[in-house]
């Protein structure tokens, strides 16, 4: 794999000690020899830029943050842009500048809130990304954790809940207990993933119906923390 073959103490970004690029690598592997246009939304200190342009030997690396990080200097085959993840004018701007045909790659990993996640997505989705084209949404499980602003409307089950499905479990009448529901924050967004992912089988309704639209998803993977998203 790609990442083994880079010498990862170099680069500082989460996604080496998080053993991230475990999960990229194979999904990506068809574009590691290409000219490909990388666009990644939260860059942090930059350390994740870098090692972008040396997995991608041939690619053109951008990167958009709300603070770029200070000290930062031009580098061979990455644009770095400020601005704000939610100013969809501006996002705009830079793709047409950087990638006027469109990005090969999109990763967020900027706000990991839903609301500006969600916003940023479907506008670079559909209209930056070209087909065929990979968007990743890194540490979507953020939305699980009670201290973090979009976990907070994650909790616990009451009571009488967990003693209702103990219950249930006894007379069979199901098999497993799930996690309670979750309609908001960054999970809630995957959830919407996940529909779109069906949206064949969601717009048919049933069985003998018809669909009214497919899914604009050729494939969704979803991996621990990370979510990838195969344009059609």
């Amino acid at each position: 794999m790609r990442s083994h073959e880079l010498d990862l103490g170099r680069y500082y970004t989460d996604k080496v000690p998080n053993r991230y690029l475990d999960f990229y690598d194979p999904v990506v592997l068809p574009f590691v020899d290409q000219e490909i246009k990388l666009l990644e939304v939260g860059i942090y200190k930059g350390g994740s830029l870098l090692l972008w342009r040396d997995y991608f030997p041939r690619g053109m690396i951008v990167g958009i943050d709300a603070h770029v990080p200070p000290g930062w200097t031009a580098q061979e085959r990455i644009r770095v842009f400020e601005g704000d993840q939610q100013d969809l004018a501006f996002m705009s701007r830079v793709a047409r500048q950087t990638a006027p045909e469109g990005f090969d790659i999109i990763i967020d990993d900027a706000s990991h809130l839903a609301d500006m996640t969600r916003a940023s997505f479907w506008h670079l989705f559909d209209h930056h990304l070209k087909p065929g084209g990979l968007f990743v949404i890194e540490d979507w499980g953020t939305g699980y954790y009670d201290d973090w602003p979009d976990g907070q409307a994650y909790r616990e089950p009451p009571p009488w809940r967990s003693t209702l499905l103990s219950w249930l479990q006894r007379l069979n009448v199901i098999r497993r207990i799930s996690a309670p529901s979750h309609a908001c924050g960054m999970v809630g967004f995957v959830k919407e993933l996940v529909d779109e992912q069906g949206a064949a089988d969601l717009t048919r309704r049933v069985l003998a119906g018809t669909a009214t639209r497919t899914s604009k998803f050729r494939s969704l993977l979803i991996a621990p923390s990370i979510v990838f998203v195969t344009k059609n």
